[in-house]
């Protein structure tokens, strides 16, 4: 598989195989198993980018090789999208997204989003402003959203653990100056 650290091209392991097109639970999971023995050996990593670019796939095979895998990692490592320019592809993944409940960020054209529809899909309204906080300013800790949007920490605390329980966010471990434990949050993007 030809990758770039942690950057997995669809297209080559659909190569490997024998597929022309992901289709169907099958092909799916012959996908994931694949995805997940290379994550498994670049534990370095705690973001892996899968390119979908000149593939195409339906939702079934959507579901088992992609959103599963997101899924399957929540809270440890985060997947992300690159090249989803196909609407198509997209809407292929909308399904899966919403029956295992599981965010799925991409990029199209250097943009970044989620597979969403409506209020699936993306942090809640109350969420969503602390998301894009953390989006852009990175790693960020729960006493920086309290500063930031006038919160008190155990509520900023609060929301950052929902978003890394929804699978919107990653976090680190770091011992506070009060010898407590402060966790660092992060995008996955």
């Amino acid at each position: 598989m030809k990758q770039n650290e942690n950057v997995i091209y669809l297209l080559d392991l659909f190569k490997e195989n024998d597929l022309e097109k992901g289709i169907g639970d099958e092909e799916g999971k012959l996908i994931f198993d694949k995805l997940v023995f290379f994550i498994d050996h670049k534990p370095q990593y705690k973001i892996f980018y899968i390119s979908i670019k000149d593939v195409v796939f339906d939702a079934s095979f959507a579901r088992e090789a992609l959103v599963r895998l997101a899924k399957h990692y929540r809270k440890k490592k985060g997947i992300c999208l690159l090249d989803a320019d196909m609407e198509m592809l997209r809407l292929n993944l909308l399904a899966p997204v919403l029956s295992l409940d599981q965010p799925m960020p991409y990029y199209s054209g250097g943009v970044f989003d989620h597979i969403k529809t409506d209020k699936i899909g993306v942090p809640s309204k109350t969420n969503l402003p602390i998301f894009k906080f953390v989006f852009d300013n990175g790693t960020t800790s729960a006493s920086e959203v309290a500063e930031h949007f006038d919160h008190k920490v155990n509520n900023a605390s609060t929301k950052l653990k929902s978003l890394y329980e929804e699978g919107f966010l990653l976090r680190t471990e770091d011992k506070s100056d009060s010898g407590g434990v402060e966790y660092q949050y992060y995008a996955i993007k």
